[in-house]
């Protein structure tokens, strides 16, 4: 056996990935200026729960009193663990679960913790938007409950207009 003393192999020997895979998985991908990033954060930030669930929760919980709490809660939790993130993200430049297996391979179960905390969201998520299409299609193959009185949830008393013969 003759030992081969070519220096491409010993640099593929080497490298992490190999040269030929490099141009395949290609780099990663970067902002093209700051106002791309900070809309892109923005729009992961406003989602359908602060658009949908928020303005009903403040009724609920007593209109203009639950924005002290919420408003606490988000100076003293919601920024600075947005802030947290984003700069844990820019430091290492990886994924939820390899960046805290860089800070502290003790908590890595963190990174976990949150994936499992995202699928349970995502999926209460994908739920509410199924329900919206389902009404929306249903509402366009069927009668709608609303275009008369004959229902079973009315009283003697509900005032049934007369049908509009044309």
């Amino acid at each position: 056996m003759e030992l081969s003393t070519n220096p491409e192999k010993k640099q593929m020997k080497n490298d992490i990935i190999p040269a030929q895979f490099s141009s395949q998985c290609g780099s990663r991908g970067e902002w093209a200026n700051k106002k791309e990033f900070i809309l892109a954060v923005i729009g992961e930030i406003i989602g359908l729960g602060n658009v949908w669930r928020f303005p009903y929760l403040c009724f609920k919980n007593g209109g203009g009193a639950f924005l002290i709490p919420y408003f606490l809660f988000l100076f003293t939790c919601g920024i600075p663990i947005f802030f947290l993130e984003m700069s844990m993200g820019q430091m290492t430049g990886q994924g939820a679960i390899t960046c805290w297996r860089k800070i502290c391979p003790l908590i890595q179960g963190l990174g976990y913790g949150s994936q499992i905390i995202m699928l349970y969201t995502v999926m209460y998520y994908i739920v509410i938007l199924a329900w919206g299409f389902f009404y929306l299609f249903s509402s366009f193959s069927s009668e709608l409950p609303w275009v008369s009185c004959n229902n079973t949830w009315n009283t003697d008393t509900t005032f049934n207009p007369p049908k509009h013969t044309s």
